[in-house]
């Protein structure tokens, strides 16, 4: 029962704690218009629609064993992007809305939701301030990047804003300062236990990057995150994370990455305090034919479990590969693992895939076929929950001088 208890209210933990990752995963089929940031100056208006028939073997996200249900699925993609380049001033907002609309399962019928706004200001010559605003609703959890949380047919919102200074220090040192806050809450679902996923919460915290180059090929520095944390409006924790950087770039077009330190995180609801090592690397290279790029990142997380404490590994991975002017394929693949601290609690791995060709049949029009596969492990009867989705999709869209 203790162990249950700890589980349920985990859950939602992992939700806050988003900010976390390393990167965030391509997982939605239905994917945005490609070069849609102003490339000169003024304003550029990007309208798009797309058009995708998809069949998901799990529409109802059902555990292993329970009879998934299939069904084919339409979807109708609005779009518009509004950007602006100044001398100064660059902006860029962002709205995609996604009306899914299944065969036979119309009840299961939805509206999934992706906003964001993007400012950044030259104060002056070395100094710049950025703000961004991203919004996003899911009528599935597998469907947003939150860490740690169980894959379910259940609404999902998801709020972020980030805002600092990046600062030129010198011609080989550069600062970088943030203040982030985020929001994320599950829709009531009667359908759904009380206690599988709480109502969300909310954070907010700060975090300094300082990168110097000292020399042509190698660059030092550090970086530090603290954020404190409100889950079910009552439970709180703060995180800090402590790390030495370096970037070493091997070839002209590889680099490596990598940090070093710890991370440290105290409880209100225990005053228990733990402290374990944190670590990431990451490698990525480009030609003239593909570009690529791994990465893992061992961390200590608000995340599942016991006080919302867990060791959390992550690794990933991507390449991108132009076959010809029009024809590219592309592929993600991710893997997170959640390990307890608390022997009694539970582990979570999760996995996602996502393969693609594209082909632009014109300047305003782009054909994809599309794989998205979601695995997920809690260690739980019925906790093996996996998903597939195949489909081709359509889009078509044109830029805009706006005078």
């Amino acid at each position: 029962m203790r162990a249950r208890t700890f589980l349920t209210r985990g859950v939602t933990a992992a939700g806050i704690a988003a900010f976390f990752a390393a990167a965030s995963l391509p997982i939605s089929a239905q994917g945005p218009a490609r070069d849609t940031q102003p490339t000169a100056p003024g304003w550029v208006f990007t309208p798009s629609i797309g058009v995708a028939e998809t069949w998901d073997d799990n529409v109802l996200l059902r555990g292993e064993g329970s009879g998934s249900v299939s069904d084919f699925l339409t979807a109708l993609t609005p779009r518009g992007s509004l950007g602006y380049r100044g001398r100064r001033t660059t902006f860029h907002i962002d709205y995609r809305g996604s009306f899914y609309l299944y065969q036979e399962l119309d009840e299961l019928n939805a509206f999934d939701q992706r906003a964001a706004v993007d400012y950044r200001y030259r104060i002056s010559a070395p100094v710049t301030f950025y703000a961004r605003q991203s919004f996003a609703k899911s009528p599935t959890t597998d469907d947003v990047d939150l860490p740690g949380v169980e894959f379910r047919r259940l609404g999902v919102r998801h709020d972020d804003f980030r805002t600092g200074l990046e600062a030129r220090l010198n011609a080989r040192t550069l600062l970088n300062t943030s203040y982030t806050f985020q929001r994320v809450t599950f829709d009531d679902d009667p359908l759904i236990p009380i206690d599988t996923l709480h109502g969300g919460g909310h954070a907010h915290g700060g975090a300094a990057q300082l990168d110097v180059r000292v020399a042509p090929r190698l660059g030092l520095g550090g970086e530090f995150e603290m954020r404190h944390a409100i889950i079910d409006e009552f439970r709180g924790f703060d995180v800090q994370n402590a790390m030495g950087t370096v970037d070493f770039r091997v070839a002209e077009r590889l680099q490596l990455t990598g940090g070093a330190g710890f991370s440290r995180l105290s409880t209100s609801e225990s005053d228990i305090t733990r402290s374990a090592p944190a670590f990431r690397v990451g490698l990525n290279g480009s030609g003239a034919r593909v570009a690529w790029n791994i990465g893992y990142r061992k961390s200590f997380l608000p995340s599942f479990g016991f006080g919302g404490t867990f060791e959390n590994q992550e690794f990933m991975a991507g390449v991108l590969a132009p076959l010809t002017r029009r024809l590219d394929v592309s592929g993600s693949f991710a893997v997170r693992e959640s390990d307890p601290l608390v022997a009694s609690d539970l582990g979570l791995r999760s996995i996602w895939a996502r393969s693609s060709v594209s082909y632009l049949a014109n300047r305003w029009i782009r054909i994809e076929g599309f794989y998205t596969a979601v695995f997920q492990d809690s260690q739980r009867a019925g906790g093996k929950v996996n998903r597939s989705r195949a489909g081709v999709q359509v889009v078509t869209y044109k830029r805009l001088r706006v005078r």
